[in-house]
């Protein structure tokens, strides 16, 4: 059975649109602008340019405080940070706020996915600990 030439026309159409179709979920699927990607799927991790520059809080009465704080950095594809959330923590809230503020100030080098910069997530887990001290203090 052989295709009128309208059919035809409608047939090669209805293929283009298709086509057209898969590429742009295909372009989605692979370079989504919109979605931070996890470490399982890059090539490359965001890598921070500088020290991050945390400081230690004094802890309440001059005491030392220990504790830690998970957090995930939201990296864009220049390598500034969108957002810092905080997952869990046991220290407190003077402690959370440096940490975010440090980490929100920050520079990376982006991430990579199959060679080309993209959006990043990183999980960070920050460890408050004390000083280390002179251990014979008076002696």
């Amino acid at each position: 059975m052989a295709l009128t030439r309208d059919a035809r026309r409608r047939l090669g159409a209805g293929v283009a649109a298709a086509f057209a179709t898969a590429a742009a979920i295909a372009w989605l699927v692979l370079w989504n602008p919109w979605r931070y990607y996890p470490p399982a799927e890059l090539d490359h991790v965001a890598m921070p340019l500088a020290d991050i520059g945390l400081q230690f809080p004094q802890g309440r009465e001059g005491i030392d405080y220990f504790g830690t704080l998970r957090m995930d950095v939201y990296i864009d594809a220049a390598g500034r940070v969108d957002e810092v959330r905080i997952l869990e923590s046991t220290v407190p809230l003077q402690f959370q706020r440096s940490a975010v503020a440090a980490f929100s100030k920050a520079r990376f080098e982006p991430a990579r996915r199959m060679g080309r910069a993209v959006k990043s997530v990183k999980r960070v887990e920050v460890r408050f600990e004390a000083p280390l001290r002179e251990l014979n203090r008076g002696s």
